[in-house]
């Protein structure tokens, strides 16, 4: 599922508006070239105006305009690059596709897809802006799996392992921390006066912390990581979704935010660059895992082309009838059912809900012991459900281990994809052209 974001506002802002130091004129140039491609003035005026809007919101004080056009910038180089590889790789979003995402963004706010439009457009969103914006994101959210996600695995051992930690946890916990985070980036293969540059770099942010700077402020303006423009804070995250660097600092660094010292580290040298982290906060999510299982029998009718719809719909309602009045509910799926249960008079045993499909959830749900659902239909046909019990179940075990594995697999995704995107920047050809800004 695509982790689809509600834009702001993309109102046009000169940088004159933004910053009387730093006049622009009217007329449109370009500011980069990326590869084949170019950034327009115009285009990083509009980006600057949405971030510049969002910090306002959150209260957060704004960087030297110089300092933050250089950041937004260079997140929209790293975008184009990436657009780039998708269409090199033959990702094309259907307008479809786009349709759909809109209806369900929609869905989730409670509104219809007109309703979501005039909402749109009292905050001042153009609603093709924020279309071109979604289709954008989608196109790098499929980039993303096909170059990195699908690339990353996690083997049943190390799944285990980390499973069996975490149920030896002794606050029988999952605590997750919130990091800060600053990047002096280095290339793949750096020169020692590359180096020496990015060291004294990281040195000098020492310096700025150690005299009072805020950590969030000096990430806006000076940090290459992916989350500068957000004060480089990122998600709340486990120590086993943390990269293994960020990772090995959380006991210095917990100890540093309890006897209120300089709370932050580094700079720590990866294949990245140098990073400076600091602790934000942390929060503690219990382990305990309890799963309602059902016990259901059903009369299903399948998917078929010799019958029409109706004719199914209306002979599974007949049953349906049949069933309230009275008669045997194992009876009636014997004689009718056309799933492999019948033989068992419908009978599914003891299922967990996730391993059923939604639409049959969603009406067993509904129904009290002993009570029979509507007539509704599913991708395999058309189902009448009758509930027989309920019962919870501790399945912490199944749990950990699958909470294990998507927590290896957060960690493994982050670092492939810090790297894919230094190499995808390192092997372009990027020019800026800023000279008059």
């Amino acid at each position: 599922m695509f982790l689809l974001k509600i834009f702001t506002a993309i109102i046009a802002i000169t940088f004159t508006q933004l910053s009387s130091a730093t006049p622009i004129s009217g007329v449109d140039r370009i500011l980069a070239l990326v590869n084949n491609e170019i950034i327009l003035k115009s285009e990083l005026e509009r980006e600057l105006s949405t971030i510049v809007q969002r910090l306002e919101k959150q209260g957060v004080k704004l960087p030297p305009m110089q300092a933050l056009a250089q950041q937004v910038l260079d997140k929209m180089i790293s975008e184009e690059l990436q657009l780039q590889a998708a269409k090199k790789a033959g990702i094309i979003i259907d307008e479809s596709t786009v349709d759909s995402a809109l209806q369900r963004i929609a869905k989730r706010n409670k509104l219809t897809l007109s309703q979501f439009r005039e909402a749109l457009s009292a905050q001042g969103v153009e609603y093709l802006n924020f279309r071109d914006n979604l289709k954008k994101e989608i196109t790098l959210e499929r980039l993303k799996v096909k170059k990195v996600e699908n690339k990353v695995t996690v083997s049943d051992d190390a799944a285990k392992r980390v499973a069996k930690r975490l149920a030896s946890d002794s606050a029988d916990s999952m605590r997750r921390y919130r990091l800060g985070h600053i990047l002096i980036p280095l290339e793949e293969a750096p020169s020692p006066k590359q180096i020496k540059s990015a060291k004294t770099e990281a040195a000098d942010i020492v310096k700025q912390l150690q005299t009072g700077a805020e950590f969030s402020q000096i990430a806006l303006e000076q940090s290459s990581g992916a989350n500068a423009l957000e004060g480089g804070t990122l998600d709340w995250l486990t120590r086993d979704e943390l990269p293994s660097l960020f990772s090995q600092q959380i006991p210095a660094l917990e100890i540093k935010l309890k006897n209120s010292e300089d709370n932050f580290i580094g700079p720590l040298r990866s294949a990245s660059g140098f990073h400076l982290l600091s602790l934000l906060g942390t929060k503690e999510q219990t382990n305990e895992h309890l799963v309602t299982l059902t016990r259901a029998s059903h009369i299903l009718f399948k998917n078929s082309q010799l019958k029409s719809e109706e004719e199914r719909k209306a002979r599974l309602e007949i049953i349906r009838e049949r069933a309230v009045s009275g008669e045997n509910f194992a009876e009636l799926a014997l004689s009718n059912s056309e799933d492999g249960s019948a033989k068992d008079g419908g009978d599914l045993g003891w299922q967990n809900p996730a391993n059923l499909v939604p639409e049959f959830v969603k009406e067993m749900d509904k129904l009290k012991i002993g009570e029979i659902s509507e007539v509704f239909k599913s991708r395999f046909g058309w189902h009448i459900i009758k509930l027989i019990e309920r019962k919870q179940e501790d399945n912490t075990e199944e749990f950990l281990i699958s909470q294990a594995r998507q927590m290896i697999r957060k960690r493994k995704i982050s670092e492939a994809t810090e790297t894919w995107l230094r190499r995808l920047r390192d092997d372009a050809y990027v020019e800026y052209r800023l000279d008059d800004i």
